[in-house]
């Protein structure tokens, strides 16, 4: 049966779909390698589905320069500002929800809660634009927004939201971060310093699937640059918001997955890209093809000659299938806060030691 599939504007939607294509800009966690969220008719052919996309900061970010007036030039420096008006212009058209949460607790830790709460404003009035303005930016008809199409929206979501001071994904996962530094200023060869972390998160701490396979990718051959900017405790907080993004995306889909939700992930960092391939299960895959595809990825990442690859992901999968023994220390204090406090403070002193000297 043929299905037919009108817009107002298809043409241009059929180029902005070819560049969020290109650019990755649009992920299916579940199914990362397909470019069926690219596509504005499939949102049209999944009746009762109500798609939400996870923004990452940087994405926010341009959306709010947008809006206050950013004139996008042909230069390649603006590229990003002409791909943030085409997803924008895609989200609003297939009806998709965007979520710039994560992106404020970052806002507030780095800029203070006055600032993060202004910028929100300003992510609202972006978020609720006309939508052909942004097809307009994205397709070069027009160089900026107009600011008397600007929709205004009041200050204060923040400011008098409930909102808590620490993040339970930030306090967990930078510590991954520290230890795997730490481990490094001992002189250990990248290939001894992923072995030696997961034999320490085995008996000591508790697992993050984002955190193990970023820092994968951090001591591979594969490493992507920026990922830790520096070893400043600003280049690791900026690394670990990283890493709560995925994490947030892990527990939306977990907690939606009765709901007909379905999370999307927008993000220009090749970082977050890579990492959330290696760390969803695909919707057609088993367990078993998950393993295979992980296995051929960390065979490109170390090498398959010498077998780093493998015998990592072999450490990994006995961790997983051993994670409730009682030998390890998180399963005999049964995850206390004041065991976990102190493991963190072990870890902080480590680290200021060797690291930050």
């Amino acid at each position: 049966m043929e299905i037919l599939f009108e817009h107002e504007r298809i043409e241009d939607f059929l180029v902005v779909e070819e560049m969020l294509i290109n650019n990755r800009l649009l992920i299916d966690p579940i199914d990362t390698e397909s470019d069926h969220p690219c596509r504005l008719v499939n949102y049209f052919l999944a009746p009762g589905v109500n798609f939400k996309c996870l923004l990452d900061r940087n994405v926010v970010s341009y959306l709010i320069e947008l809006v206050n007036g950013k004139r996008v030039t042909s230069a390649k420096k603006d590229k990003c500002y002409r791909l943030t008006a085409a997803l924008q212009a895609f989200l609003n058209a297939s009806e998709v929800y965007s979520e710039p949460g994560m992106a404020y607790h970052e806002y507030m830790e780095t800029s203070g809660i006055e600032k993060a709460d202004k910028e929100l404003s300003f992510f609202r009035s972006a978020d609720n634009l006309n939508p052909n303005i942004y097809l307009d930016i994205a397709t070069g008809i027009r160089d900026s927004v107009p600011p008397s199409e600007v929709p205004r929206f009041d200050t204060g979501e923040i400011l008098y939201a409930d909102i808590p001071r620490k993040l339970r994904h930030f306090e967990t996962n930078i510590v991954f971060i520290k230890k795997a530094l730490s481990l490094k200023s001992y002189g250990y060869s990248d290939y001894r310093v992923l072995l030696e972390l997961i034999d320490w998160i085995y008996k000591y701490y508790i697992f993050s699937a984002p955190s193990f396979h970023f820092l994968s990718i951090y001591f591979s051959s594969k490493k992507i640059s920026n990922m830790i900017k520096s070893h400043t405790l600003k280049g690791i907080r900026n690394a670990t918001w990283d890493l709560c993004l995925i994490q947030q995306l892990i527990t939306n889909i977990r907690n939606d997955s009765n709901n007909n939700i379905h999370w999307l992930l927008s993000t220009f960092d090749k970082a977050i890209q890579m990492t959330t391939d290696l760390v969803f299960i695909k919707q057609d895959e088993s367990v078993d093809e998950y393993y295979s595809r992980l296995e051929k990825s960390y065979s490109e990442m170390w090498g398959k000659r010498n077998n780093y690859g493998s015998n990592l992901l072999d450490k990994l999968i006995k961790f997983q299938q051993s994670a409730e023994h009682s030998e390890r220390n998180i399963v005999r204090f049964n995850g206390s806060n004041k065991y976990i406090l102190s493991l963190r403070k072990e870890v902080e002193q480590e680290f200021q030691k060797r690291v930050n000297a």
